[in-house]
């Protein structure tokens, strides 16, 4: 008998923008990942938690196939990003990561200007000069750093703060019009501050983008998750709205890893 879908605790039914059936991820003989099969909801934010070595990023990265480029990883079972399979179900990979954006934990900005950087994903599309322009400004607006560059867009990506850097790194992967933002622990390379510039970013994101992120700060996932996966030992322990795993209906292994911050599983 085939394993049941793990399905929201706490909400009303929401559509799915990704699908796992029995995923499971391995580098070399290590299961990192094991038999995940689950729905992560379109719209809103749902953050990862866990502690280090859960899964948390192999599960984010499995996603747009990042892991694939590392030596040694496998993996089995199916990845469905709004019904599409991410192995076979798109053209090619480069058509897959522009529906499913990444977002990394310390910024990657390219030796090129601002202007540059946003403009990188969409370099070989025929775009007129007014086009582009526009385009950097609609991205760098999306990502709440137009202000902050309007009047230096030819300046060096690297002049900026490493919170601009983020941002921008935001700015260009929306510029090629994702319909789904990873974030791996986008605010852990940043000064606080910074920190919550790009919460509030990622909140005025949600109604626009579906947005999976990983995170080790329980407050800041108390802060800005619709919904929250806990796992440990690369599985599942739950998954639910934010009400529901921060309340006293969750099991007994997610009210001790959110209030405490230490796992028993």
């Amino acid at each position: 008998m085939p394993k049941p879908e793990l399905k929201l605790v706490g909400v009303e039914t929401q559509t799915s923008a990704v699908s796992l059936k029995g995923f499971q991820a391995w580098f070399g003989e290590t299961c990192v990942v094991q038999d995940m099969t689950l729905e992560l909801p379109a719209n809103g934010v749902t953050c990862i938690v866990g502690p280090s070595g859960s899964g948390k990023s192999t599960l984010l990265r499995g996603l747009n196939r990042i892991n694939e480029d590392i030596s040694g990883y496998a993996m089995k079972g199916q990845v469905l990003i709004q019904d599409s399979c991410a192995k076979d179900g798109f053209k090619d990979i480069t058509e897959l990561r522009a529906k499913v954006g990444m977002v990394f934990q310390r910024p990657c900005v390219f030796p090129c200007s601002i202007k540059d950087n946003v403009l990188f994903g969409v370099k070989n599309k025929r775009l007129s000069k007014l086009e582009r322009a526009a385009l950097v400004e609609e991205s760098l607006k999306s990502a709440a750093l137009w202000k902050e560059v309007a009047h230096r867009l030819d300046s060096p990506a690297s002049t900026l703060s490493l919170g601009q850097q983020q941002r921008l790194c935001i700015a260009r992967t929306l510029a090629v019009k994702p319909d789904i933002l990873l974030l791996d622990e986008p605010t852990a390379s940043v000064d606080p501050t910074s920190a919550r510039a790009l919460e509030t970013l990622i909140k005025n994101l949600k109604d626009d983008y579906t947005i999976i992120m990983v995170t080790h700060d329980i407050r800041q996932t108390r802060r800005i998750a619709d919904n929250v996966l806990f796992l440990c030992d690369g599985q599942v322990i739950e998954m639910g709205s934010t009400d529901h795993m921060f309340s006293k209906t969750a099991k007994p292994k997610t009210k001790t890893y959110l209030s405490e911050e230490f796992c028993d599983c």
